[in-house]
This record gives structure tokens, C-alpha cells and sequence, in this order.
């Protein structure tokens, strides 16, 4: 009897890390993403980037954010609250935003995907640069979805963060590694065109001086 308990107790343990374990795992499926996913603008032209977030099946409470750039390349312009949280508030920095969006009251959440924020950059350099979302577990000062539960446990999946790639163009349409360096002559095809016709006339003519020739 006392085996059968044991037993009993056994199948019970491993069934509830079994379970907390496949809990843990799909509840690690809240993402950040950016929309559009890259830019090619430029230079003094202005883009808007979509931040997004995608709880999956989760109920969260809030979001913090974290956003890098390079600041030498594109500008910040403004930062307005999108329509997945009603509560968004934003704290721009030297190459980096930080972004919150949070429910209005204890006890409610928020589920599946929506825009938390739209950003407008200005392109004031040519160059090559990525919005990325900060993500170290780590670290405090980075980006954290949090579940609505008594810990407000952060949820959020690192390696499924989106990036946003931009490209700023000097405006000439035209990179420097294609360029042509010089146009080709206006008129060239027809000159070959009249040299081919009078290389075919001075045959025509050849030919018949050939047969006059022999007749006489």
C-alpha cells in the first residue's frame, strides 16, 4: 500500500512540472514588433514606424519598452499612443525611447495584437541604421511585456523581437556604386545605322560595275 502511494505521489510531481513546465513555455510568447519592417527614405524626409505587440494568448497588464537608434543618422519626432493600451507615456533619450503602455485599472488586461505606439523619424543622414527593442533579462532597464497576475510576470520572448531597418539616400535616386560615369553619345546608333546603309550601297555598286565590266 505504501508503494501505491508512493507511486501515486510520483506520477502526481511529474505531472505538475510537466504541466508548470508547458505553462511556462507557451507563456513565453509575447512579442514587440515594428511596422512597417524597414524604411528607405531620403535625406529630410520623415517616416512613421508602427511599435506592435503580440501577447499571443496571454492576458497583460503593461509593456515596458526600450528603443535604440542611432541618432546621427535619423531623428526623433514625436511619439503618439496607439490603441492597444488606453495608458501611454514615453521618455525620448540620446539614441534611445523608452516607451509604457499600461491598462487604466487594476484587475483589467489586454490580449492578442495592436499598436502601442507610432513613431516619426526624420532622416538627417545618409547611412544605414536599425530600430531595435532592448531585451536582457538581465537587466532592469529593458523591455518587459507583464502578464496580469499577482507577480506581473514578464512574459516577453527576446528572440522574437522585430527590427526595423532604414536606409537614408542622399536623394539623387542613384547610389555611387551604380552611376554611370558618363552618358552615351547622343546619336550613335544613328550613325551606325547610316554606315551600315552605305557600306550595303557601295557593295550593290561594286557588283554591278563587276557585270558591266564583264559584258563589255
Amino acid at each position: 500500500m505504501l508503494k501505491g502511494l508512493v507511486k501515486h505521489i510520483l506520477v502526481l510531481l511529474f505531472g505538475s512540472v510537466f504541466v508548470l513546465t508547458v505553462g511556462a513555455v507557451h507563456a513565453q510568447a509575447a512579442a514587440l514588433l515594428f511596422d512597417p519592417e524597414s524604411s528607405e527614405v531620403d535625406v529630410d524626409e520623415s517616416f512613421s514606424v508602427d511599435v506592435t505587440i503580440d501577447t499571443g494568448t496571454s492576458q497583460v497588464a503593461g509593456a515596458d519598452i526600450y528603443i535604440t537608434y542611432d541618432s546621427s543618422i535619423v531623428s526623433l519626432q514625436s511619439v503618439t499612443g496607439g490603441d492597444f493600451f488606453p495608458i501611454v507615456t514615453n521618455i525620448p533619450e540620446t539614441d534611445q525611447l523608452y516607451v509604457a503602455g499600461v491598462v487604466a485599472n487594476q484587475g483589467e488586461y489586454k490580449t492578442g495584437t495592436g499598436t502601442v505606439a507610432t513613431l516619426v523619424f526624420k532622416a538627417v543622414e545618409t547611412g544605414e541604421t536599425q530600430l531595435k527593442f532592448t531585451c536582457d533579462l538581465t537587466q532592469t532597464e529593458t523591455s518587459k511585456i507583464n502578464q496580469n497576475d499577482i507577480n506581473a510576470s514578464n512574459i516577453i520572448d527576446c528572440s522574437k523581437l522585430g527590427v526595423h531597418d532604414v536606409t537614408v539616400s542622399d536623394g539623387t535616386g542613384t547610389s555611387a556604386a551604380t552611376k554611370p560615369t558618363s552618358l552615351p553619345e547622343s546619336g550613335v546608333y544613328e550613325t551606325m545605322v547610316l554606315y551600315s546603309s552605305l557600306g550595303g550601297l557601295l557593295v550593290v555598286v561594286g557588283f554591278g560595275l563587276r557585270l558591266l565590266i564583264r559584258v563589255v
